[in-house]
């Protein structure tokens, strides 16, 4: 299962990488996907594919996590999400930067590896989620070099959860939560 997971998370970071650049720019100028890091829940890599039109972008991550369930036990895991997000207003507009927010929806796979101790054994249950995400945030977006700095939280509720034997578990509730943090890209 880990196998496969990895063979998933390489398959997105191709994905990543070769997406294919479109006739629309950031900013108006020619640099339309770029590539960085992000700092918080996940931290990891991020992407960004601005569209056809400029307020319109494909937002990409993958990454560390923690604590999926939000409860008392040790929880690590990845996470995997693509959002489409509007830039709908510029907040400032500064020769150095401009400052628009956003909001936007996509979806997320994430697994996590719980390890509790009961009775002196140590137990591992990996689960596997599948959910919306519903990002909002600030983005810095420098004028005189391609980079932009994010600010972003996100609303997530995972409506599907598969537990070791992919098999789906429907005995909780969906689980709602919150993706947070910052980061860093630079454009090609």
């Amino acid at each position: 299962m880990k196998t496969m997971h990895a063979t998933l998370c390489a398959a997105a970071a191709l994905a990543l990488a070769a997406a294919p650049a479109s006739a629309a720019s950031r900013s108006g100028d020619a640099h339309p996907f770029g590539l960085g890091i992000m700092l918080g829940s996940p931290t990891g890599l991020t992407g960004k594919l601005y569209l056809g039109g400029k307020p319109f972008a494909l937002q990409m991550g993958i990454g560390a996590v923690e604590d999926l369930n939000n409860d008392d036990f040790d929880d690590d895991g990845w996470q995997v999400h693509v959002d489409v997000v509007w830039h709908p207003a510029v907040l400032a507009r500064q020769p150095a930067f401009t400052l628009p927010f956003y909001v936007g929806v996509g979806g997320r796979i994430a697994e996590d590896d719980d390890y509790y101790r009961i009775n002196g054994t140590v137990y591992n249950d990996e689960d596997t989620f599948l959910g919306v995400r519903v990002p909002f945030g600030l983005l810095m977006d420098f004028n005189r070099v391609p980079l932009d700095i994010f600010f972003e939280l996100a609303l997530v509720v995972d409506v599907v959860e598969f537990e070791d034997s992919f098999e789906p578990y429907d005995d909780d509730p969906p689980n709602v939560g919150f993706n947070g943090g910052v980061g860093l890209r630079y454009y090609f």
